[in-house]
Order: structure tokens, then C-alpha cells, then sequence
């Protein structure tokens, strides 16, 4: 798969360069069809849940995956996140209702699933408590998109008051993960809450479960996983989040930590490649990750870089570069998902993550689990505290 704007590696001369005219057009036309899209969303939904409810129910399919924040208005104000949580409830309550209790074709019965899945993870975490006080933890529906990448969907929870908290945490998930995802990530989301408010009772938090890129998933999966492409549409859209964060957040200035697991990582990396980070993000984790994408140290990103790498993980070693690879890209196809983050030339600060889950995918997926060292060290990571051995 060919990241939008740039020509195929094997194209050269006059091909790739029609190739990135006509896709840097596109791109522009997809800028501003999204721009026009969220503007006309905003005011749709200042009229009240209501009207937003009725208009659910036009279904127009939609070339242009949406989920990248709004094109910033001169002078607006960032909506904050209770108010998108409000606006996105409802379009989910919506969607239930325009979905349910009338025949379905096979993608309205996927719809209505995730859409399901969806409102019942809300409904838990709606009853989670805060292991300090006792109170109810704020679960905040922050991006709703249940039809992105051809319906694998977008949706964004933040465990915690994304709008005040002092510590905000952004869980980037890997391979594999779509909106049907949403209570795993969620879950990991929620334990690293909590971990960081026994780490700094002091300190609000809040940790942002973002499935906001189309990781590799289903059939081609595997085939997509091995190259970067998802890494570089995925960056640029993480990027673009965390700016609609700091937007948020003008005027204050939360501890912002990145957490890229597995593929996510490889985004995570990508997205802060020569620095673009700096300033917006104060640390980043890197955890089973298989690749760093285009970053060759940690130097390169320009904030302080942690890597927990359980020695029973099987996704890291599995992702070393082979003859294959490198036969590949003699012909312009770029695989391989980069330098090893966890390889003391690169530069991190390696956490200790070995943890309770014993060899095989256990290990892969137990980096957040209660009893993990390595949770206990991203809570002190998140909360300023530091986590390496």
C-alpha cells in the first residue's frame, strides 16, 4: 500500500512525478471536503441532540474516512471534551436507534455491532471509581467515526477529565485493533488510570484509548504489517490529535506521555520523527514494539524515551529484518518496521518489564496487566516520577 502523495518506490522520472501531482491534488480535495464535513457536524450539533439525532439517520457512504480533528477556525475556540462527549453520545444513541428493530444488510449488521460493543464498554466504564477518592471516574467518548477505514471505525475514550487533568496518557495499540477493539484498549486504559493515581494521588490523570488509525487488521494483516504504511497514515494522524489536545489544553499544561504497544509503537515513533513532538509531548514508552519506523535513536525524537521489552515477547523478535527484506527494497519496496528500540546503540531508557505472563502472545499482551513491573513504571513515567532500571 502507497502512502497518499507519494509515488510507488519502483516508479521513476515522469510516472512518479504525475503519480505525486495528481495525489498531492487529491489530498488537498480530501483537506477540505473533511474541513467543510466537521464545520457542518459542529453546527449540526449546536442544534441540540435532537436535531443531530434526526440528520443520524441520513446514511451517506462516505469515500473519506473521518476522525482527524477539525481544520482550527480563526479565533474559535476548541470544543472541550465534555462537549464532545455529549455530541458523540448522542450520534452513537443514534446510530442504536436508526440500526436496530428493522432488517439489516451484512454491513449494517457489522455497523450495529460495533456500535453495540461500543455502548456497552461506555456503560461499563461508566461505573469505574476512582481507587484514590472513590469517586466516579469522568469516561469521556472524545472521537466517534464508526465508519473510517471502510468500517473498521474510529473511536477515542479518555478514562478521566481530559479537560483538567494534570497527566494525560495516550494508549496508541497496535496490529490487529479496530473500533471492536475498544474494550481491550480500554482496559489497558483504565489500569494505567488507576496505576498513575496510586503513583501521584497528588495529580489528576487521565489516559485517552486511542483507536484512531487503521492498524494492520484482518485478512491482509499480515501482509501489512511488515511495512510501514499504516505507521505513516497513522503518525500524521496521531500528530494531528495530540495538536487537537494541546488546542484543548491552551493555557495549561498537562504532563503529556505517549504509550505505543506493539505496531503502535512503530506510529508512535513515526509520528515524533525528527522532533515533531517536542513540545507537545514530554515523554514516550515504547512497549513490544517491533520497529522504530524511520527513527534510528531516540536522540532523533527529542524527549526522553522508554522501551519495555519482555524477553518472552514473541512480536519483537519475530520483526528482525531478513535477505527477503532487503531483496525487496534493491526494487524501491520498502519492508521492515526499522531499528529495534530496544538495542542499547538506539538510546532509550529500558524499563523492567518482565513480567508474570510466561513465553508466547501472553507476554506480548501483559504489559498493562495488574502485578506487570512495567505497568508500575509507565504510572511513574506518566506521573513525572521516572520508570527506568
Amino acid at each position: 500500500m502507497t502512502v497518499v502523495g507519494e509515488a510507488p518506490g519502483a516508479w521513476r522520472g515522469r510516472a512518479a512525478d504525475a503519480y505525486a501531482g495528481w495525489a498531492a491534488a487529491e489530498a488537498r480535495l480530501v483537506r477540505e471536503v473533511e474541513s467543510a464535513l466537521r464545520r457542518a457536524e459542529a453546527e449540526i450539533a449546536s442544534g441540540g441532540a435532537d436535531l443531530a439525532d434526526r440528520l443520524a439517520v441520513i446514511d451517506l457512504p462516505l469515500a473519506v474516512p473521518l476522525g482527524a480533528p477539525p481544520t482550527p477556525v480563526t479565533g474559535a475556540r476548541p470544543r472541550s471534551a465534555a462537549t464532545r462527549d455529549a455530541e458523540n453520545r448522542a450520534r452513537l444513541a443514534g446510530d442504536l436507534r436508526r440500526l436496530r428493530g428493522r432488517p439489516l444488510t451484512a454491513g449494517e449488521r457489522r455497523e450495529l455491532a460495533r456500535a453495540e460493543a461500543i455502548d456497552a464498554r461506555l456503560r461499563a466504564l461508566d461505573g469505574a471509581v476512582d481507587p484514590v477518592t472513590g469517586a466516579r471516574v469522568p469516561v469521556l467518548l472524545h472521537e466517534y467515526e464508526p465508519r473510517a477505514f471502510r468500517g473498521d471505525g474510529i473511536v477515542v475514550v479518555a478514562i478521566g477529565d481530559l479537560d483538567a487533568a494534570e497527566n494525560v496518557g495516550v494508549l496508541v495499540p497496535g496490529m490487529g485493533t479496530t473500533a471492536g477493539s475498544v474494550g481491550a484498549v480500554t482496559g489497558d486504559a483504565l489500569r494505567l488510570y488507576e496505576a498513575a493515581r496510586r503513583a501521584d494521588p497528588g495529580r489528576s490523570t487521565a489516559t485517552l484509548a486511542w483507536i484512531g488509525y487503521d492498524a494492520p487488521s484482518g485478512g491482509a494483516a499480515v501482509a501489512r504489517v511488515i511495512t510501514r504504511d499504516a505507521a505513516d497514515r497513522g503518525a500524521a494522524q496521531l500528530r494531528e490529535d495530540l495538536a487537537d489536545i494541546a488546542a484543548l489544553r491552551a493555557g495549561s499544561d498537562p504532563r503529556i506521555v505517549l504509550f505505543g504497544h506493539s505496531y503502535g509503537a512503530v506510529t508512535a515513533a513515526t509520528a515524533g520523527a525528527g522532533g515533531a513532538l517536542v513540545g507537545t509531548v514530554d515523554a514516550m514508552v515504547l512497549l513490544g514494539s517491533p520497529g522504530a519506523g524511520p527513527v534510528r535513536s531516540a536522540a532523533e525524537l527529542g524527549l526522553p524515551v522508554y522501551v519495555a521489552r519482555d524477553s518472552d515477547d514473541p512480536v519483537p523478535a519475530a520483526a528482525g529484518t531478513d535477505p527477503a527484506a532487503r531483496g525487496l527494497r534493491r526494487f524501491g519496496i520498502e519492508v521492515g518496521l526499522g531499528t529495534d528500540p530496544a538495542a542499547p546503540s538506539f538510546g532509550a531508557t529500558p524499563i523492567d518489564a518482565e513480567g508474570p505472563t510466561g513465553p508466547g502472545a501472553g507476554a506480548h499482551s501483559g504489559y498493562y496487566r495488574p502485578g506487570s513491573p512495567a505497568l508500575d513504571a509507565f504510572a511513574r513515567i506518566l506521573t513525572g516520577g521516572g520508570g527506568g532500571r
